[in-house]
């Protein structure tokens, strides 16, 4: 669909701040698990500097992880946080709280295969391409009832798949992202021509020089 006579949106994709199963190397996908002390204290570091985009609306994973690291943007805003579990990190299935040598020990060849092709339908893996069109979806609601600039709190996965889903590459056979560090983000704006969103910055954070402009061009 082109975009060419509409207003043009801004996303801004952020990953929850540090877990313990992130310092120990666990695999965390759907578990709930909290922010430590560390994860804590990114978050708010990270709040003030996110809410400098002036969102119009604050949508975030359902997991506490990043409801919480949500929290720490939408204080310093008069904006609405809205939870979604369509933005909730991807299922792991099977590998879920796992580290890599309970990975190697336990399920040696999917997680072969896994590493090799980025799916494991055998072990209750969430396929790529399904995360992203999730995500998708709930960006796509968004934008399609008012343009403006949207922060989506998530995980370093689901925010890999719809980058690669928004800009109509094929997870199959493209693997350019990795997922954002903790409490990094990315920003995606509209844009008239295919595939209609265009990458403006990719895993920024609290040092970096960011440009807070709603330049949509």
């Amino acid at each position: 669909m082109s975009h060419s006579s509409q207003a043009l949106s801004r996303i801004v994709l952020v990953r929850h701040g540090q877990t313990d199963y992130n310092s120990g190397g666990r695999v965390q996908g759907q578990i709930d698990i909290e922010l430590n002390d560390l994860g804590r204290a990114q978050a708010e570091a990270m709040g003030p500097l996110v809410a400098q985009y002036e969102p119009t609306l604050v949508i975030s994973s359902d997991l506490s992880r990043a409801h919480d690291t949500a929290l720490e943007i939408t204080r310093h805003l008069d904006v609405e946080l809205v939870l979604d579990e369509r933005v909730r990190e991807r299922d792991f299935g099977w590998f879920e709280g796992m580290n890599y040598e309970e990975l190697v020990s336990h399920h040696p060849e999917l997680f072969r295969e896994w590493r090799e092709t980025g799916e494991a339908v055998a072990a209750g893996v969430e396929s790529r391409s399904d995360v992203g069109e999730r995500f998708v979806k709930a960006i796509q609601e968004r934008v399609a009832h008012e343009a403006g600039t949207y922060v989506f709190v998530s995980h370093g996965s689901a925010i890999t798949q719809v980058m690669t889903r928004l800009l109509g590459l094929s997870p199959s056979n493209w693997s350019g992202f990795r997922g954002p560090n903790n409490c990094h983000w990315s920003v995606i704006d509209q844009a008239h021509r295919p595939p209609y969103w265009r990458v403006v910055a990719h895993n920024i954070g609290l040092g970096d020089d960011i440009d807070f402009g709603a330049s949509r061009a």
